[in-house]
């Protein structure tokens, strides 16, 4: 749940800023944070910028000495601009373009090989650069198929058995071979999933030797004990001779923030329903990956009737519903809810479908609000175009 403080803020926020707004508490990323400190203190962390990427948010984690990383060349460029330097700054993904890598020649990142293909390009676009490659372990985790990049038919990384031929490739083509990353998934909460990963680099040892980083990744689940996880981090890291690093996104940030939306009305069908303000343009992940938001009410409850709703948005979509069966005190129009753990993949992934303005995002430090993003002005949505 949100902390007190923090919920007495969204009420003040509500009376100043128009909604849909995003909302974030700072003093929850920084718990987080801690708790990744505490239960892997010998790690070093890229916060990845997929999961939310205001400038204002990666300049704070850069101060409390993370790294980032970033999946495409405007994230790299974003990393950049809020002053991380090419050292500090890991590039993933299975597609790196000739645009990309011109781009950045001069000012690479650290690079994660995502095949024989991404080899030879980097080789030839960025000669020396430094490299890991990723592994696909090819498991079965347990999470949205969407978000299991760890399995063996999924676009991302190498299978096990090409890992040996192809790190002797990255080292004849003159790259310079820092280590291997691997990465099972997002959300992920069972233990075994992350323990039979790092079983699979346990048996490329004898074949790939002694590396200077092993880069594992993120995923962790919210509720994941991360405990339980130290142990057989640091065996690994043992085994192989190398740092371990980290790449944390939404385990830092989607507790810290909700979405806030007004009722709009109520609606009756086969269903009953609350209209929101905020839909699918605004947090599109309950449409995608069926994910499932808690809702708090931000009005009066004493006293009121109770419902099943479901809370729908604006588009003319049947899957343009934030959240399904949700028992609430009936609300009123103009009453507002919190959409909670949405500060991951919310305003990152928000569209412009419908000429919809994507919304502003607010930040809570403890002593007040800033603006991370200014609503989109509907003008900026015609820029580029013709009448």
């Amino acid at each position: 749940m949100l902390d007190p403080t923090f919920q007495r803020a969204l009420l003040e926020a509500l009376d100043r800023y128009p909604t849909p707004f995003y909302a974030y508490d700072w003093g929850r990323v920084r718990a987080q944070l801690a708790r990744l400190r505490e239960a892997f203190p010998f790690a070093r962390f890229f916060y990845a910028l997929k999961a939310n990427p205001r400038l204002g948010l990666l300049r704070r984690l850069r101060a409390l000495g993370l790294g980032a990383e970033a999946v495409s060349l405007g994230e790299v460029l974003r990393a950049y601009r809020s002053g991380f330097g090419p050292d500090q700054v890991v590039w993933n993904g299975p597609v790196k373009t000739p645009e990309a890598l011109t781009t950045l020649k001069g000012r690479e990142p650290l690079v994660v090989l995502d095949s024989e293909g991404d080899v030879g390009r980097v080789a030839r676009y960025l000669p020396g650069a430094r490299v890991l490659l990723r592994v696909n372990p090819d498991l079965p985790v347990n999470t949205h198929g969407h978000l299991a990049t760890g399995r063996g038919e999924s676009q991302f990384g190498v299978l096990p058995e090409a890992v040996p031929g192809l790190v002797r490739t990255i080292r004849e083509k003159g790259l310079t071979f820092l280590g291997l990353h691997l990465h099972l998934g997002s959300a992920l909460s069972r233990v075994e999933d992350f323990l039979e990963g790092y079983g699979v680099l346990d048996a490329l040892y004898p074949q790939v030797g002694p590396v200077a980083v092993l880069n594992l990744g993120g995923g962790f689940g919210l509720d994941l004990p991360l405990e339980a996880l130290q142990e057989p981090l640091k065996s690994l890291a043992r085994l192989y001779g190398a740092q371990v690093w980290l790449e944390p996104g939404r385990y830092l940030v989607a507790e810290a923030g909700v979405l806030v939306s007004r009722v709009v009305g109520l609606k009756e069908t086969r269903r009953r329903y609350v209209l929101l303000d905020a839909g699918m343009t605004s947090l599109i992940r309950p449409a995608l990956y069926g994910a499932r938001h808690p809702i708090l009410p931000l009005y009066p409850r004493e006293g009121r009737e109770e419902g099943i709703f479901d809370l729908a948005g604006p588009a003319c979509e049947a899957g343009d519903i934030l959240a399904r069966e949700v028992r609430l005190p009936v609300p009123q129009e103009g009453e507002a809810l919190a959409i909670l753990e949405a500060g991951a993949y919310g305003a990152s992934m928000s569209l412009t479908y419908l000429d919809t303005p994507r919304p502003l995002e607010l930040l809570w430090t403890g002593a007040g609000w800033e603006v991370l993003r200014t609503r989109e002005p509907w003008e900026r949505l015609l820029e580029g175009e013709e009448a």
